[in-house]
């Protein structure tokens, strides 16, 4: 048996986890907010914007985002993700060329952008650039967790951004982030001045909770298992309708579930989740967290 497997999987006779934390296009879900998020970044992408960002607090599906747009992007264009924002200048120029193919993997095991100084790096970059636009190719290049961008790295993403515009658009900068605490963009002025495409994920309605709940559970084969709307009710209750915080409830539900053998996960079952992820302490402070409008700051 295989031991990374959660034992209501075999119960419920799903094909893997529905709730997975992990990122993944396959279960990516078109709420409202998501559609307009996804639909203006495509349309900027197709425009050929240099710089183009998304926003929203944790948890609401920014990364799942990305990646689908960038599966889409890839049938027609190289595209890359970068995920990890605390990247030097230097870090991330290598990862642009070696993720999006501008070196060979001889070159690269010849230590050729190891030992490559900033302004080489910005000019093998730039060569690249030169070879997109020749071929008539477009790359694009995804930043996430772009509210920790160090300064360095900020004004090197602006420069990428001016070379960008110089050969003809052909890359191409989306950057994923958290809003700030006053309800903006956490970036640089710098780069707020380029961007021409904003979109901002929310957090999911009620009707969409649901929705979003069956639609991982049928895409993982989970038909022989059901929410009842009084435990979405709960789950929307206690999550906001963020998505990260409906896959935990909702997979400890299942847990649950299995445990007493039934296949109808009802409120109960929720409350139990909750507590076992110590999830109930954030009712009296919900409204508070999650905006109190019940949007995304």
């Amino acid at each position: 048996m295989d031991s990374s497997k959660q034992p209501y999987e075999a119960y419920f006779g799903v094909v893997e986890r529905p709730f997975s934390l992990t990122p993944d296009p396959k279960y990516y879900f078109r709420s409202r907010s998501h559609s307009r998020a996804f639909d203006a970044l495509a349309a900027g992408l197709s425009r050929r914007e240099s710089l183009l960002l998304v926003t929203g607090d944790l948890g609401l599906g920014k990364t799942t985002l990305c990646r689908t747009l960038m599966a889409l992007l890839e049938r027609k264009s190289r595209a890359a993700l970068v995920g990890n924002s605390l990247l030097s200048p230097e870090d991330l120029m290598r990862l642009l060329l070696q993720d999006l193919g501008a070196v060979t993997a001889a070159e690269i095991g010849q230590g050729r952008l190891a030992g490559a100084t900033r302004s080489e790096l910005q000019q093998m970059i730039e060569a690249f650039l030169v070879r997109l636009r020749a071929r008539g190719d477009s790359v694009l290049l995804i930043i996430d967790e772009a509210h920790s961008l160090p300064a360095s790295t900020v004004e090197q993403i602006v420069q990428l951004a001016g070379l960008a515009a110089t050969h003809g658009k052909v890359l191409q900068i989306l950057l994923a982030g958290q809003p700030s605490v006053t309800g903006g963009t956490a970036l640089p002025r710098a780069l707020e001045e380029r961007l021409a495409t904003r979109a901002k994920v929310l957090p999911l309605e009620r009707d969409e909770s649901e929705r979003y709940v069956h639609h991982r559970l049928a895409i993982a084969g989970g038909a022989g298992v059901t929410f009842s709307a009084k435990a979405m009710d709960v789950i929307y209750g206690l999550s906001g309708g963020v998505p990260r915080l409906v896959n935990l409830l909702a997979e400890r539900a299942l847990q649950e579930a299995a445990l007493v053998g039934s296949h109808s996960i009802e409120p109960g079952m929720v409350e139990s989740a909750a507590s076992a992820l110590q999830l109930l302490r954030l009712r009296p402070k919900r409204f508070r967290w999650f905006g109190t409008h019940g949007t995304a700051r």
